[in-house]
């Protein structure tokens, strides 16, 4: 039974191997110089014997420079070996464009349906005029083909069969393996994009006050003194506005960034009161220093410059000291606080994330970026 076994296994792979042989042919290509072969796109270092499916498939082929050379629609025919001589002497220019079978006669229609913008389509390896083509006319009748090009990367590529006054569809997905080649592509993008994009981050702090008093020192502890100091911790929630993950850019780098001229105005009208307060203090002080400290020198001073023939001070002297002290504190403690009307943040964190998000989308954009990434 065993033996039987063996030898049911053994004839089914003979079949198989057998089946597959008969639908399968080869191509070889021939050249005096090195060459780069494509088939149906895909790359084939060593091209002597190249083993294909029957049928009809598209070759292209490259010189040492990566100029085209040849491009062709070729027929491999079962368990026959079909040649190909490749002159890489030829100009690039000459080469023989892309052929329908003989027997082919009359035109068709191609009607292209894309889910992606910005395109440009081939056709035999040569460019149409124009983007976004949707219909390629009076194409001759038989094998073709279609490439997509976006952003330089290949989206689409294949064989399209041409029936003479007919119409065939060809349909180009938005699927994940073009957007990955398209993403593969951009390296120089992504890495743009993540050194500006713009992100807001949440931060957490414990903040501790004490209050009370105690007669231990810090880190002392004994039988003798007393405390009653009582310590209270409390989480503090803010945010921070950061750009490229490392450079915190603040509200008003946010700000400028997308032009957001609510948070530019508030943030104008505030720094002015605050310079128009520096300025009524700083200017207060000095005019007060200016008129008391001359006062306070004939005071203190053996001459009284300010009444030589009288060695008495009069009153109002001490009046001038008194006001100039008063008033200088005051103009000081103006100037010195001025900037504590400055507020920690103009945005509110709900407005900082969406003018985030805004600069965020407009940067991928501007980048050719799909609208998806960098998306948690």
């Amino acid at each position: 039974m065993k033996a039987k076994s063996i030898l049911g296994i053994a004839v089914c792979m003979f079949f198989s191997l057998t089946a597959f042989s008969q639908n399968t042919g080869t191509l070889k290509v021939f050249s005096e110089e090195p060459v780069i072969v494509f088939v149906d796109q895909v790359q084939h270092p060593s091209y002597d014997a190249i083993t294909l499916s029957a049928g009809t498939h598209y070759v292209k082929v490259l010189n040492k420079n990566e100029e085209r050379v040849y491009n062709n629609i070729v027929t491999i025919i079962e368990n026959q070996v079909t040649s190909v001589l490749i002159e890489t002497d030829a100009a690039p220019d000459n080469q023989p464009a892309a052929v329908k079978p003989a027997s082919a006669k009359g035109t068709g229609t191609i009607n292209i349906f894309s889910e992606f913008t910005g395109t440009s389509i081939y056709l035999n390896e040569n460019k149409l005029p124009g983007n976004d083509i949707k219909t390629i006319n009076s194409v001759p009748a038989g094998d073709h083909y279609v490439k997509v090009m976006k952003d330089g990367v290949s989206i689409f590529g294949e064989l399209v069969t041409v029936t003479a006054g007919k119409t065939t569809a060809v349909l180009v997905k938005n699927d994940g393996q073009a957007a990955e080649k398209i993403l593969e592509s951009k390296s120089q993008e992504r890495q743009t994009y993540q050194a500006k994009k713009i992100d807001v981050l949440f931060t957490t702090n414990a903040v501790s006050t004490t209050s009370g008093s105690s007669t231990f020192f810090p880190g002392y502890y004994g039988y003798y003194g007393y405390s009653s100091a009582v310590t209270n911790t409390q989480q503090v929630s803010d945010f921070k506005i950061v750009q490229g993950g490392v450079k915190e850019i603040g509200d008003m780098g946010l700000a400028n960034a997308v032009n957001n001229a609510d948070i530019i105005n508030r943030y104008t009208q505030i720094n002015k009161a605050v310079t128009r307060q520096t300025t009524i203090g700083a200017l207060t002080f000095l005019g007060t220093m200016a008129v008391g400290i001359p006062v306070l020198v004939c005071l203190m001073g053996d001459k009284h410059y300010l009444h030589k023939d009288d060695p008495s001070h009069p009153d109002w002297e001490y009046g001038v000291v008194a006001g100039a002290v008063i008033v200088g504190t005051i103009s000081y403690y103006m100037t010195m606080n001025a900037d504590k009307n400055l507020p920690r943040h103009y945005y509110k964190v709900d407005e900082a994330a969406k003018d985030a998000k805004k600069h965020n989308d407009k940067l991928k954009k501007d980048l050719g970026l799909p609208e998806s990434y960098d998306v948690k």
